[in-house]
């Protein structure tokens, strides 16, 4: 129920449109960032020089979804056609301060992972 501050970019890769990324700050966080022209860049650098807000954890959570009829058009998909719906929740010391969705194309975008296997320690009372 608190204010915040949306703010909606078009993510490119290779200059092409490679995804929609819609961030919500909380707005007692970032009092004036809309006023002081900071839209310039990276969001976290600007976050940072300005807030001291730092970015210490982030949860994403990824699934499939369908491209809706507007956000086709700036990413040049015909509708319904298959994306990525990635959300984050990001954290500084203070708490969460950043809520994003991201639309990325299927076509552009690939997610990588490093696996390790971790030794499990034993329970004697097991």
């Amino acid at each position: 129920g608190d204010p915040v501050v949306r703010i909606r970019r078009l993510r490119l890769g290779n200059n092409e449109p490679i995804g929609i990324q819609t961030a919500q700050l909380s707005a007692a966080r970032v009092p004036g960032f809309l006023d002081a022209g900071l839209l310039q860049g990276s969001l976290y650098e600007a976050l940072e020089r300005h807030y001291g807000i730092v970015p210490v954890a982030a949860r994403e959570n990824y699934r499939v979804g369908a491209i809706g009829a507007a956000d086709a058009e700036l990413l040049d998909l015909p509708a319904g056609s298959p994306a990525f719906i990635v959300e984050r929740i990001t954290t500084d010391e203070r708490g969460p301060f950043e809520f994003t969705v991201s639309i990325m194309r299927g076509d552009r975008y690939e997610i990588r992972s490093t696996l390790r296997a971790g030794r499990v320690p034993s329970n004697p009372r097991s």
